[in-house]
């Protein structure tokens, strides 16, 4: 609880490589939901090669959505369009 976004990105990582699905969705839905864009794409990996569901997806997309509009501001919009190094909302999803 209170951790860092990038630890359970690790963690999802970690039991990804010991096909622990069921833990790797979990640390990476915690991830995706406080802003880490590199967890959404592994959720969105997973369900595209039928490791997750449809609405376990929707879920995470649905909370990471939520994330980008509560730290949606009008100077990290103009930080973002000077340079792509401030882009906040960057995904392949």
């Amino acid at each position: 609880m209170e951790g860092s976004e990038f630890a359970r990105f690790n963690l999802g990582a970690e039991e990804y490589e010991k096909c622990n699905m069921d833990r790797a969705l979990k640390h990476w839905t915690i991830a995706a939901t406080d802003g880490h864009p590199d967890a959404l794409d592994n959720i969105k990996s997973m369900y595209m090669d039928r490791l997750t569901t449809k609405d376990d997806f929707a879920k995470v997309l649905r909370s990471y959505q939520a994330y980008l509009e509560k730290i949606k501001s009008k100077q990290r919009d103009e930080a973002a369009a000077f340079s792509d190094d401030y882009k906040y909302y960057e995904c392949s999803v």
